[in-house]
């Protein structure tokens, strides 16, 4: 790089990014400090300004003060070559140039660099006809030096382009490898090494082609024709090469067999239904130490996977003694028996509240390909749909920190070409058939060995016999070793004697066996050093039950800028007292958590955590509005039913996606946020319950019900044990609109008709407007068309008297469907119309609602054309705005408009094309849906089909126990 000579840098750049002085391995940071390094590496001593960085690392999600961030980036990596440089500045290779900077390293080494040069040798080869075992070796010593995906964990538009060109480059050089193989003929897991690496990339010619002729040379001639058949409509434009090699496979060409081969065994036949392998495993660590005999137990049970069961290995141990760092590590060694994939998940079992099995369940799921709208509601359905997917797979499951058996059992795929590894503090042992193995502290010498790698042999040395002492006070605990090591690395004035002496005085270090007794005091020593705000921060950031917190919400809980709040965080987490997972989310260790709250409840009286706790919601709430106010443009009295003030402006929201993505990525510390109000008898429960009503305003899917139906449900409790009627009937009102969402009528129904009588008593008259909304709809869903529009009749009255038009309009809308299926068709067409006015004024999904109200209304009164009209016009605005149930509502009725014309092929189409959209988001319209299409397909002659579609109807009907459409679809079963 730049001018050359003699440094003694090395860099890595084929797998994560990693610098070495000498021997010594740097510590690079942060992601983001990485990233600044990679695109300062890439320029090769070339100045790059500060914007350009800033495109490279953040793209077009730059930080508030981009100079800043780079500024700060660069200082950190100033201090991370400082054992390169010393106290020689003219040695420091990051250099400040006008208005960039550049890195400047004479005689630095990359791996890229040669790897680059490996390649090129092996061109060269081919070229000179040289041997092609020789060309293959080198190869394969360029592979060897992967060491995971280029540029690993670092984000930003730079990376990401390196990566992929890398990446390219890997599989270029991979498919000459494998065309090698062929050629020599002596690889006899040739075909299903091939095999995996097209799945993972289909679409090449060359994996196609290779693939193709090794299948020949297995003798399984039929199967490399089909691997062309299934290829060809992936392969691009103009490449004739496979097609080329079907004609020879087809005239059976002696020149494809290896010169010197004979045919071989016929090999298991490999996949080619387009399995996509989930590779979800974290990386491993560098620096693991030790652990060889637990390793090769694991590794031996793992890898008898395939026999009459599925092989489960169960490994447990006390907080902190590694067991996900040695399940990450067996796990990464046996991948490769595994080619169908590997699945992650951390089941949080030390958490006050783990995540229920189903929603880890409907994340598999979704990775394994299943469409989200096909995953079923209930976690044993959910089960039985994961292990048909891995029916007949070899896929690794990695379950991490579990509570109990009950938390893993739904969680094991059912094929015995699958294998499970589990962790757990615990011993589950009634996970039946699993191999158990407890995890014990480390033996002192890796322990040492461990401590040694991070703090350095020379500074070891140079105090002999201090850090058997350091690991000893330890606890030889891994988590607490890490944590010491780190400190002194960090720190090069603090000596090891100086540390020894401060775990002396920890004497419980010794003489707990407790392992979270043991690493408190771990935990205390980096404590101890922070400064008074810096060790507030610490304390404060616990009290949310989550898995990591936001950089906005961490600041309002510290009251803080958001600049300030970063500055504390950072050092938290350069300190290991804190991890950040992804850009701007900060997040504990449980341990260091649990460590924390202790310290908090110590350190601070109660009013400093529900000063922090009221921050915090007030800023939740606040942001919550304004995405409520992007998303829906809601009334100002449907926006704070309890009309409760909030002092911060919140977050800004631009627009509807950002919304939704906001509260689905604040879920979690929303639901934190509100368990920490239900627990405080000092926080009012007016603004939790607030918060839940815009969760369930917002985040209107199928996967968010229910979480905020059970965080309705708490909230209700603790607001009936307070006598605290306002939020109590918020609460139930939430909770009974979800439960309504999710077609659980009858429960909905009870809890609704107890918020009306709350409201009722107590005159909280926002709240009652909504719920009589709600009951009128559930009524509606019965065919009880009377008392329908009699509540909903009744809340737009509410709702006009408190001057809110687009709730009057929505409530005028449901009265006017059931109104008109009463027979009161003119009341019914002038509400329908008034609705239509009224939430034309707030904002499209109003205005499309407003004409999918009025088209329900005007095929009830004898218009249909002009229905349809706006039917159609309603499926158009609310497909653009992505409003997808009621996109599937306009559809049904569009469709059920064509059918009652007799216009089948169109209400065919038209019900087709909305029915995916319908199985996502309610089942109440796939079944309305699949009734309107039977009794199309009936019109169209094809008596099978329709019958089939009647059949799948009926079943969600009585699933869903709504008798009147039930007994109406029997009836055209019938016929």
């Amino acid at each position: 790089m730049g001018d050359m000579g003699e440094s003694g840098l090395r860099f890595g750049l084929l797998g994560p990014l990693r610098a070495w002085c000498g021997e010594r391995e740097l510590e690079l940071g942060r992601p983001q400090q990485r990233a600044v390094l990679a695109v300062l590496l890439a320029a090769a001593g070339r100045t790059v300004s500060v914007p350009v960085l800033v495109e490279g690392v953040w793209g077009g999600a730059a930080p508030a003060d981009p100079r800043k961030a780079v500024q700060l980036a660069v200082s950190r990596l100033r201090t991370a070559f400082r054992p390169y440089a010393g106290d020689d500045p003219e040695r420091m290779p990051l250099v400040r140039v006008g208005d960039g900077y550049a890195f400047k390293a004479a005689g630095a080494e990359l791996d890229a660099h040669e790897w680059d040069a490996l390649l090129a040798e092996a061109g060269r080869l081919r070229e000179a006809d040289a041997p092609p075992q020789e060309v293959r070796e080198v190869l394969r010593r360029a592979h060897r030096m992967w060491v995971g995906e280029a540029l690993a964990g670092l984000p930003g538009p730079h990376a990401e382009a390196v990566r992929a060109h890398l990446t390219e480059q890997r599989i270029s050089a991979k498919e000459t490898e494998l065309e090698l193989d062929a050629d020599l003929g002596d690889r006899t897991d040739l075909t299903a090494a091939i095999a995996a690496l097209a799945l993972e990339h289909p679409g090449r010619p060359r994996l196609t082609t290779v693939l193709m002729r090794a299948l020949y040379q297995a003798g399984r001639k039929a199967e490399a024709l089909a691997v062309y058949e299934d290829a060809r409509a992936a392969l691009p434009p103009g490449e004739n090469g496979p097609a080329e090699l079907q004609l020879r496979i087809l005239r059976e060409d002696a020149s494809l067999l290896p010169a010197d081969a004979a045919a071989g065994p016929a090999e298991p036949a490999a996949e080619t239904d387009g399995w996509q392998a989930p590779d979800q495993l974290p990386c491993g660590l560098p620096d693991f130490t030790g652990r060889a005999e637990e390793a090769e137990s694991l590794t031996d049970r793992l890898a008898g996977a395939g026999g009459r069961a599925v092989v489960v290995s169960a490994l447990d141990g006390m907080g902190g003694v590694g067991k996900t760092t040695l399940a990450v590590h067996v796990a990464r060694r046996v991948r490769d028996r595994f080619p169908d994939g590997q699945l992650f998940a951390d089941l949080r079992g030390a958490d006050r509240t783990p995540p229920d099995p189903g929603t880890v369940l409907a994340g598999f799921l979704r990775d394994l390909g299943v469409d989200p709208g096909e995953i079923p509601p209930d976690t044993g359905e959910r089960s039985a749909l994961y292990r048909s997917a891995l029916a007949g797979r070899r896929v690794l499951v990695v379950l991490d920190n579990a509570a109990t058996t009950g938390h893993v059992e739904p969680l094991l795929p059912g094929s015995p070409g699958c294998a499970v590894l589990v962790t757990s503090r615990h011993r589950l042992a009634g996970l039946a058939g699993a191999h158990q193995l407890r995890l014990d502290t480390l033996p002192p010498e890796q322990a040492l060995e461990l401590f040694t790698l991070i703090v350095g042999a020379e500074r070891v040395a140079a105090e002999p016999g201090v850090a058997e002492e350091v690991v000893r006070a330890c606890g030889l605990l891994p988590l607490a070793v890490r944590i010491v090591a780190s400190r002194l690395a960090a720190d090069p004035s603090l000596t090891l004697a100086a540390l020894a002496e401060g775990l002396r005085r920890e004497h419980r270090l010794a003489e707990l066996s407790d392992g979270e007794r043991t690493v408190e005091a771990s935990f205390a020593l980096s404590y101890r050093r922070l400064d008074a705000e810096l060790a507030r921060a610490f304390r404060l950031l616990a009290l949310p039950d989550a898995p990591d917190v936001p950089l906005p919400c961490a600041a309002a809980l510290l009251d803080r800028t958001e600049a300030e709040t970063g500055e504390l965080l950072e050092t938290l987490v350069d300190l290991n007292l804190l991890h950040s997972p992804r850009f701007g989310r900060y997040g504990f260790h449980d341990l260091v958590r649990a460590y924390a709250r202790g310290r908090g409840a110590e350190e601070d009286g109660p009013a400093e955590s529900t000063a922090a706790v009221d921050r915090l919601l007030d800023f939740c709430l606040a942001t919550a509005r304004n995405a409520d106010v992007a998303a829906r443009k809601p009334d100002p009295v449907e926006l704070s039913l309890l009309d409760v003030p909030v002092s911060h402006s919140g977050r800004p929201v631009a627009d509807g996606a950002q919304a939704v993505r906001w509260m689905r990525e604040q879920a979690e510390v929303h639901a934190a946020v509100i368990a920490l109000s239900c627990a405080d008898p000092h926080v009012p429960l007016d603004r939790a319950a607030e918060l839940a009503d815009r969760m369930s305003s917002v985040l209107a899917e199928r996967t968010q019900t229910t979480v905020i139906a059970d965080l309705a449900e708490r909230l209700a409790g603790e607001a009936e044990a307070r006598g605290d009627h306002g939020p109590l009937a918020l609460a139930r009102y939430v909770r009974g609109s979800m439960l309504w969402h999710v077609n659980r009528y009858a429960e909905s129904a009870e809890e609704i008709r107890r918020v009306v009588d709350v409201c009722t008593a107590t005159g909280t008259e926002r709240v009652l407007a909504k719920a009589l909304l709600t009951l009128g709809g559930n009524a509606r869903v019965h065919g009880r068309y009377a008392e329908a529009a009699e509540h909903a009749g009744r809340a737009a009255g509410l709702f006009r008297r408190l001057d809110a038009g687009r709730s009057e309009g929505s409530a005028l809308g449901e009265f006017a469907f059931s109104a008109a299926q009463t027979g009161r068709l003119d009341e019914a067409r002038a509400a329908a119309e008034r609705s239509a006015q009224l939430m034309s004024r707030s904002g499209p999904v109003s205005a499309a609602t407003g004409r999918y109200y009025l088209a329900r209304v005007l095929r009830l009164c004898g218009d249909p054309e002009a229905a349809l009209a706006h039917a159609v016009g309603a499926r158009e605005e609310f497909a653009a705005l992505q409003v997808t149930v009621f996109a599937a509502a306009s559809g049904d009725l569009a469709a059920r408009i064509h059918a009652e014309a007799g216009r089948w092929l169109l209400a065919v189409d038209a019900a087709e094309a909305v029915l995916p959209l319908a199985r996502r988001t309610s089942a109440a319209l796939e079944a309305a849906l699949l009734r309107t299409l039977g009794t199309a397909l009936t019109g169209l002659g094809r008596p099978r089909q329709a019958r089939a579609c009647l059949t799948d109807s009926l079943e969600v009907y009585e699933r869903l126990g709504l008798e009147e459409e039930s007994e109406q679809v029997r009836g055209l079963l019938a016929r």
